[in-house]
């Protein structure tokens, strides 16, 4: 009686188990990834590039390093460069001949952990924004508006400052008596 009873408990036990869903996910998720403006101000470069050659490292790991050379075709952000060679890890994969827009960043051994080599620009293709051209439309849109506004914020607030300071230096050479005597 007590094994029925031990073994009608496993059972409730292990189909109690099976039928609760958890609570949280920790499956890889880009569902909360930035928006093309976030991005924009976060990455060192940001380039609208074709890929043109990819070589990979051999590696015992899953994810090989590797590196892909892109012709560049735009500098949006960052240094100007005909062609610029970014490393990525993480399964991601470059199609060769195909225009990419890619958010990247200069590597630092506190951002960029898998066999980090200075001088190296990365990116996170996954999540971290890089994308083909062809589906770019909505990036490109927010980051030529949020360049525009901040080009209009310099425009304007430059101006500004200098006009108060030509305005506080008048004031205090007519104050000091030093304006408008011969």
């Amino acid at each position: 009686m007590k094994i029925i009873r031990s073994l009608l408990l496993i059972i409730v036990f292990i189909s109690l188990s099976l039928t609760i869903a958890p609570s949280k996910s920790f499956a890889w998720s880009c569902a909360e990834s930035d928006a093309p403006k976030q991005l924009f101000k976060k990455h060192d470069f940001v380039y609208i590039a074709k890929a043109m050659e990819t070589s990979y490292e051999e590696s015992a790991g899953m994810n090989p390093k590797s590196r892909t050379t892109f012709e560049v075709k735009s500098t949006l952000k960052g240094t100007s460069s005909d062609k610029v060679t970014i490393v990525t890890t993480a399964g991601s994969e470059f199609t060769e001949g195909t225009d990419y827009l890619v958010y990247a960043y200069q590597t630092t051994k506190k951002n960029y952990l898998y066999k980090y080599e200075a001088g190296e620009i990365a990116t996170d293709t996954w999540c971290g924004g890089t994308k083909p051209l062809s589906l770019a439309s909505y990036d490109l849109e927010a980051i030529d508006e949020y360049k525009k506004m901040t080009n209009m914020v310099y425009f304007i607030i430059i101006p500004i400052v200098a006009a108060a300071v030509i305005v506080t230096v008048f004031l205090l050479l007519k104050r000091k008596g030093k304006l408008g005597r011969r």
